[in-house]
């Protein structure tokens, strides 16, 4: 038997089973729509920070224009001073007159005049004729040749003497532009030892002679074409019209001379020719040779 309390409370349990606690039973087909189910812990979506407005650059600060590169200046090659009008410009690769003679001369306007006339050069036989004692006259004449403007040579008829015939020279040694050994009939012969004694007194040995004399005398040897040749080619020149042509008339060769290496220095183109009352020779140099 159900006791009283116990039946009227299982009658109200039944009733609250039948009824629902909150009115109709929901269908036991349909699922309840379920809340979506919130994200335990979630952070906060970040906020986006605004870009920050970009800070203008501050303007570059000028810079100083480069300074142009100086200028390199290059001097002007000195030109040579004019020369006076009375002097003759003689191109280096040109001719000039030239004298030798065996004349006493004393007087000093004669070597002016020969100047004058367009001699640049005065060769002097400097020994005694036929032999080798220096001769008195020999320095006197020298110093009125450079005075008047000349250059000097010197010369023995006897290549021999060219010891003598340079020393006859003295003080004037060191002007002289060359020593002539005198190869022609009657003469010495030249040898080495004359062209190397004439070097060791510090002069210029030149070797005088002609197509007509040398062969004959030296058996045309080629054995002293190291030696500046003054060659010799006589004609009947007219004073009046020369012009100095050390290249006339056309050079012949012989002993190993007048080749494109070794082209005659000087021509002796006449013979006894009078100039202002003293008979002298007259030639052509190449003024290139000339010091």
């Amino acid at each position: 038997m159900i006791p009283k309390k116990l039946a009227f409370l299982f009658a109200a349990v039944l009733l609250l089973g039948l009824t629902g606690a909150s009115g109709t039973r929901p269908s036991t087909n349909t699922a309840p729509d379920a809340d979506p189910a919130p994200i335990a812990n979630a952070a906060p979506a970040a906020e986006v920070a605004p870009l920050a407005a970009p800070t203008p650059a501050p303007p570059a600060a000028p810079q100083p224009a480069a300074a142009p590169a100086p200028a390199v200046v290059v001097p002007a090659a000195p030109q040579p001073a004019s020369a006076p009008a009375s002097a003759v410009v003689v191109p280096k690769d040109g001719s000039v007159k030239v004298l030798d003679t065996t004349a006493a001369i004393t007087d000093p306007n004669w070597f002016r005049q020969a100047y004058a006339e367009g001699f640049r050069l005065y060769v002097m036989h400097s020994t005694v004729w036929g032999t080798c004692t220096p001769w008195q006259q020999t320095q006197a004449q020298l110093k009125m040749a450079l005075d008047a403007g000349l250059k000097i040579a010197v010369y023995t008829r006897d290549a021999s003497c060219w010891e003598n015939g340079i020393k006859a020279a003295g003080p004037y040694m060191s002007q002289l532009q060359f020593f002539a050994l005198d190869i022609e009939p009657g003469g010495s012969l030249v040898t080495r030892a004359m062209v190397d004694g004439v070097r060791s007194l510090g002069v210029r040995p030149v070797i005088y002679s002609g197509s007509g004399m040398w062969p004959g005398l030296m058996g045309n040897s080629t054995a002293f074409s190291d030696v500046p040749l003054w060659d010799t080619d006589t004609s009947n020149l007219n004073y009046a019209g020369w012009t100095a042509d050390y290249l006339a008339p056309a050079p012949v060769q012989y002993g190993g001379w007048n080749t494109a290496g070794t082209m005659r220095v000087g021509i002796q183109q006449k013979f006894e020719h009078t100039l202002n009352g003293i008979n002298v020779d007259l030639n052509s140099f190449d003024a290139g040779f000339l010091k």
